[in-house]
């Protein structure tokens, strides 16, 4: 396995990639080569570089689908994982696609590893993708609530309501229904959505209080490759039974 970048039309070894200059990215799903919801990404994308930048990425569909499927292809990491591709558009116009670590399966999963969650006051994100601050930032307030005894973040705001991330939406089962505190464009948003729908489960779009999060039965976030379901959030422990048939439904189902 040898991972790949392209950086305007040049090859080489990812991690000789660099992300100093701002940028917007979106985390694409990939298996055996083909990279699902494209259109969809790249309208993200550009949305998000119009109001960044000022200007949008001139990259087709069909062209970021053939970039992708040969730097797959060439950093040989086989044809029976999913593995994730990042898409990013830089304050200098540059374009470049890396290709990560393949995950450990096939298709949208639910991850095995539950987490401890713990509420941190944050503000809504600015824009619907990814920026190289909100990376920054998303991996800073998670390292911020390990001496609180958590493992991973969960945003509230400064009046004490849930926030939702579009690369990281969050969702809530409570009475035979989930709930979230924002519905987005995102594909990340978008994959869910699809997949509560196809469980035969109803999705409501309402304030979440965070003490709501001490009685609910199940809590969960979403990237592009797949669920993390939450553990325990403080002293109340959470189930994941409802978690795992929204995952048997997200897309891409292998």
């Amino acid at each position: 396995m040898r991972l790949l970048a392209w950086l305007d039309g040049e090859v080489f070894v990812a991690e000789k990639l660099r992300n100093d200059a701002p940028f917007v990215q979106q985390r694409i799903h990939t298996f055996g080569g083909v990279a699902y919801n494209l259109e969809q990404h790249i309208a993200v994308l550009r949305r998000a570089s119009e109001e960044l930048f000022g200007f949008a990425s001139l990259c087709s569909v069909k062209d970021a689908q053939r970039i992708i499927g040969k730097l797959i292809e060439h950093s040989r990491v086989g044809g029976s994982l999913s593995v994730p591709v990042v898409m990013r558009l830089d304050a200098s116009a540059s374009l470049s696609f890396e290709v990560e670590k393949p995950t450990f399966g096939c298709g949208g999963y639910m991850r095995a590893k539950r987490e401890v969650g713990v509420a941190y006051t944050m503000t809504q994100p600015m824009f619907e993708a990814e920026t190289l601050a909100s990376v920054a930032l998303d991996k800073m307030v998670d390292c911020a609530v390990h001496h609180l005894g958590g493992q991973r973040a969960i945003w509230v705001n400064s009046e004490g309501y849930l926030l939702s991330r579009p690369w990281q939406p969050i969702f809530v089962y409570y009475k035979q229904c989930w709930f979230t505190p924002k519905r987005y464009g995102s594909v990340e948003f978008c994959v869910i959505e699809r997949a509560i729908k196809a469980a035969g489960h109803k999705l409501l779009v309402r304030d979440i209080p965070e003490s709501a999060l001490e009685i609910v039965d199940e809590v969960f976030t979403a990237d592009i490759m797949g669920i993390s379901s939450f553990a325990s959030i403080k002293n109340h422990r959470l189930l994941s039974s409802i978690t795992i048939r929204i995952a048997s439904k997200m897309e891409p189902i292998i």
